[in-house]
């Protein structure tokens, strides 16, 4: 485990988050490395007090802002934060070395942070703006006569650099974030109905647990069964069937709200999971998708009912997790068989096995 997963142990490797926040901690710890060694080599080595006092305030950017981001802050403010110290630094030691010694070079590392960071269009606009700063200042040196050996030359491989540098990382950075949400899409995704898969559902409904136990609220799931499908599978062929299924999860889609997660827990099963919802929301959610697949043909001449079990997690049972809630559906959705199908079973208490259960 990175060693930055025990100040977020809510973001995993699935999170969209997950590359950057690393990213974040890793800049910041190398920052803090050369920031510090290069300030004490600056003293001790080169005899220059004067750079040193701006790698040792980068120092300590740095590190407040690694302060800022183990306690919980915004990503997105510690990313700007990142490249803002980034650049005080840079931007800094170029003034004060007079671009000697090479020292626009090291603008050059910006790009790949920037990009990563700040995204596709905000990495480009900062790193366009501060390479034009950049050519400007080495254009007003070479007017001045020019430090060692540089000439016009220079000036104009630093432009052609610059600029290819920025359509790169930007060309690189978007195809990059492309690609991985596209992988994250099908990796969450059922392939089938287009809703969220097995996996998807169970890592957020632990996420999800134990959010509802720091907020104090309830969250509730859904655990849906399709009667007598193998009939459908039977009589119309599996193809059918599919058809099938894919417009039990539209219609599912459409009676649950903005917040709720619609999935495919396996076969003919589909789980909701309901966030911030108490058993008694839960309810009249499923009695909704019911009342709806009642009332819906689908494909010409097939109808279908389910049944459905509910089970909510209440925010002061510590017990309460992932497991014990599914288990908690499960057997109200084997009750609801028994009651007959087509109906919904709740557990109006909580989700201990011994819970006062309604039939509907």
């Amino acid at each position: 485990m990175k060693y930055w997963r025990k100040y977020h142990p809510t973001i995993g490797t699935d999170d969209p988050r997950y590359h950057q926040v690393s990213l974040i901690y890793s800049v910041l710890l190398i920052m803090l490395i050369y920031f510090g060694l290069i300030g004490l080599l600056n003293i001790t080595l080169f005899d220059a007090a004067h750079i040193a006092v701006f790698d040792f305030f980068g120092f300590l950017l740095a590190a407040a802002i690694y302060f800022y981001v183990s306690r919980g802050g915004n990503f997105k403010v510690a990313g700007w934060l990142v490249t803002a110290t980034l650049l005080f630094v840079l931007l800094a030691f170029i003034h004060v070395a007079e671009g000697q010694n090479y020292s626009l070079l090291w603008v050059t590392i910006l790009p790949p942070i920037a990009f990563f960071l700040l995204g596709p269009k905000a990495g480009s606009w900062v790193t366009g703006l501060v390479f034009a700063y950049c050519s400007w200042f080495l254009y007003q040196l070479l007017g001045q006569g020019g430090p060692g050996n540089l000439s016009f030359g220079a000036f104009f491989n630093f432009i052609e650099v610059a600029t290819a540098q920025i359509f790169l990382f930007r060309y690189y950075e978007s195809s990059r974030r492309r690609a991985y949400e596209q992988l994250q899409k099908t990796s969450a995704t059922d392939p089938l109905t287009g809703i969220f898969n097995r996996l998807h559902l169970d890592n957020t409904l632990k996420t999800l647990i134990a959010a509802s136990k720091r907020d104090i609220q309830a969250t509730s799931v859904l655990l849906l069964d399709v009667d007598h499908f193998k009939r459908i599978n039977d009589e119309y062929g599996h193809i059918v069937g599919d058809k099938v299924l894919v417009a039990i999860a539209n219609i599912m889609k459409k009676e649950t709200r903005d917040g709720d997660l619609v999935g495919r827990w396996g076969g003919e099963e589909f789980l909701i999971i309901c966030p911030k919802t108490d058993a008694e929301q839960a309810e009249q959610i499923a009695n909704r998708i019911v009342k709806k697949l009642n009332s819906e043909t689908l494909l010409d001449d097939i109808n279908v009912t389910a049944s459905i079990g509910i089970a909510t997690a209440v925010a002061y049972e510590e017990e309460h997790n992932a497991e014990t809630l599914l288990q908690t559906a499960d057997k109200n959705l084997y009750q609801a068989k028994a009651d007959g199908r087509n109906t919904v079973v709740a557990s109006f208490d909580d989700v201990a096995f011994d819970s006062a259960q309604s039939s509907i």
